[in-house]
């Protein structure tokens, strides 16, 4: 008996093991091709097949096109006729004696884009040599981003290649790269294009598919060349010379002279200056400022008269000055010598005064230098360093060409609006990041002296961890140990940014669970992301199943999916359900009976040895039913029934 129940334990383990072991059927499927490249719209079918001997059955599950399990095939086509779900992800399994198992196909769903340009970014007409500029790429509708290629040229030379090989969005976007050029006066005329490629891998089509935009024409003024011809001269009393200026520009640039003025000395067609008879009066620098709206250069000529080297006494109240827009300024010339006149040069123009003094509005350009007359010496001057300076109108920062929350992983550029700042190359654009200092953009290769607005940008690829965070740009007017202290300094508002993130699955939900019939087991799903996802189970409906939340209460066997779906994403992670018997009531029951059994049988055993040890032997040999004289009565039961008895001898009673 204790061996039969062995044998049946025994057996119930080997079926549960076989149930619930491992397969690995997966590795004899086969799909036929191994992977697809599908174009939007256009059909496609894959055939999956087995070399295994004996399956049971196949099947294909899938959001579109999905095949219900066939039993008894070895092999199964899915096939759609216009494939429109970009984040699809067919599923062939097989069910076989060794249980189930399954195998995803890969799918890459693309779409070229439906156009492709390319414009500045904030600017139009023509651009200025030395100054950042920023062509944007606009892809309109391209999917799958991480297999797009976006390829910049420069006349046929290829510049700079972009990808999006970290991003994994299946469906359709646009994208804006954007390339950083600062043009030279040599770039006069340069074609840019941006070219969009989707590099689909040997299984995609070949040539890759490639959209390319219209060449854009750039036009570059520059601000005039670096003065050659005019060089330092000496020349004898009484002789003459020539000093010339030449530039070129775009536009055209204006000539101008500042130098001591005398009879003797003319401007010839505004890029030349001649000396006729020269005297002690000419001794002195002689200096050709060139410029147009962009900037503007300059280079001096000292001229000596051979004879007398002059050595100008001039000091100034200070040499330098840093002066706010609209602020008043007073600077005083001081002589150390015996003087004929002085007075000041203001913008090429004579001011009678030894102090110059302006209590309105100074130009942005002036140029002033305190020029004297000494005698003996003659002409000399001191000139004056001046540097006026404006803060921001507003300073303000947003995202570019955006809107809404952005999406990790995913870049993007946050444009700093600077209105109306000046000098230019004495601004410090500085980036923050909460209270940490990320960038620091700087324009001190700018010689503008006027005020104008700057756009700088920064590209940030934000996760989930920035959720919230704070942006800021600050304008800085770094003017020197001559200027305000601290520096002047305007900063934006915050900006605060929302990070979306695909759905991660928290709950730890197994591959695999076995479900005893009658015994209902409880999947519980439960996913975090921004925004909150959606939760949603997904399972034959023939099956008997029980909401509640994000919980499932499963009492069959099967395939149940459970999916987070938010504006970013979809996951899922598959359960796979196996039905198992319960033997244990059997058992129960079956050693309850053995029970019973075994106890009959002790009992029974025992009454016959009850009777050969405790009670008298008696024999019914030659028993007669008539009554006794002796009265000798054997009961049966609590009925005396009269049986004549005949005494055995002593030595047959045993005790």
């Amino acid at each position: 008996m204790w061996d039969m129940c062995h044998r049946i334990f025994l057996g119930s383990f080997v079926l549960i093991w076989i149930a619930g072991g491992p397969t690995h059927a997966s590795s004899q499927l086969e799909f036929n091709p191994p992977s697809v490249v599908v174009k939007y719209g256009d059909p496609v079918s894959v055939l999956c097949s087995t070399s295994h001997p004996k399956p049971n059955g196949m099947g294909w599950e899938a959001t579109i096109g999905g095949v219900s399990f066939q039993p008894d095939v070895s092999s199964v086509t899915w096939t759609v006729d216009k494939l429109e779900d970009w984040t699809i992800e067919p599923m062939c399994y097989i069910s076989t004696v060794d249980g189930q198992s399954s195998k995803t196909l890969s799918v890459i769903l693309y779409k070229t884009p439906d156009s492709v340009s390319i414009s500045p970014l904030n600017h139009s007409g023509p651009m200025v040599e030395g100054t950042e500029y920023h062509l944007l790429c606009d892809i309109k509708n391209v999917a799958p981003l991480q297999n797009l290629v976006v390829k910049w040229y420069k006349g046929n030379e290829s510049i700079l290649n972009v990808t999006y090989s970290d991003l994994s969005i299946k469906s359709p976007g646009d994208v804006f790269p954007n390339l950083t050029i600062t043009p030279s006066r040599d770039d006069d005329g340069a074609q840019y294009r941006c070219e969009a490629e989707l590099d689909l891998g040997p299984e995609g089509p070949q040539p890759p598919p490639t959209v390319t935009s219209e060449p854009l024409n750039i036009t570059v003024h520059s601000m005039p060349s670096n003065i050659q011809e005019l060089e330092d001269t000496v020349i004898d009393v009484g002789s003459s010379t020539r000093l010339k200026c030449s530039s070129n520009g775009n536009p055209p640039p204006e000539f101008s002279w500042v130098f001591f003025r005398s009879p003797n000395v003319r401007v010839e067609n505004k890029d030349a200056v001649i000396i006729e008879n020269a005297t002690g009066a000419n001794i002195g620098n002689y200096t050709c400022v060139v410029k147009n709206y962009i900037g503007n250069v300059s280079k001096t000529a000292r001229i000596s008269v051979r004879g007398a080297d002059p050595v100008c006494p001039i000091k100034l109240s200070t040499d330098s000055v840093v002066i706010k827009y609209g602020d008043e300024v007073s600077v005083s010339c001081i002589n150390t010598a015996s003087v004929e006149d002085m007075y000041w040069i203001i913008d090429s123009q004579h001011v009678n005064n030894t102090t110059w003094s302006v209590k309105s509005r100074l130009n942005w350009d002036t140029t002033a230098r305190c020029t004297g007359i000494f005698l003996g010496i003659g002409n000399c001057h001191k000139p004056l360093n001046i540097t006026v300076y404006k803060a921001p109108d507003s300073v303000s920062i947003f995202p570019l060409n955006h809107s809404g929350p952005m999406v990790e992983r995913k870049e993007y550029h946050l444009l700093c609006d600077i209105k109306n700042v000046a000098p230019l190359q004495n601004l410090v654009v500085k980036w923050y990041k909460g209270d940490e200092s990320i960038l620091n953009v700087t324009y001190s290769d700018l010689s503008i002296k006027t005020p104008g607005d700057v756009f700088p940008n920064l590209t940030i690829t934000p996760s989930r961890d920035d959720d919230g965070a704070h942006y800021r740009c600050e304008a800085e007017l770094d003017l020197g140990p001559e200027g305000p202290q601290p520096p002047p300094t305007m900063t934006s508002e915050p900006l605060n940014i929302t990070v979306h993130y695909k759905p991660h699955i928290t709950s730890q939900l197994p591959e695999r669970i076995p479900v005893f019939r009658g015994y209902p087991v409880e999947l519980s799903c439960v996913a975090h992301g921004n925004p909150q996802p959606r939760i949603e189970w997904r399972y034959d409906t023939a099956n008997h199943v029980t909401h509640a939340g994000g919980n499932l209460t499963v009492y069959e066997a099967g395939l149940y999916n459970c999916t987070a779906t938010n504006a970013v994403e979809t996951v899922f992670v598959v359960v796979v359900v196996i039905l198992k018997e319960d033997y244990l009531p059997l058992i129960a029951g079956f050693v309850a009976v053995m029970v019973v059994v075994i106890s009959v049988i002790f009992v029974f055993i025992y009454s016959i040895y009850y009777k050969n040890t405790k009670m008298g032997r008696y024999s019914l040999k030659d028993a007669k039913l008539a009554s006794t004289p002796n009265g000798n009565v054997a009961q049966n039961g609590c009925r005396d029934i009269p049986l004549p008895m005949t005494k055995l001898s002593q030595p047959n009673i045993n005790f």
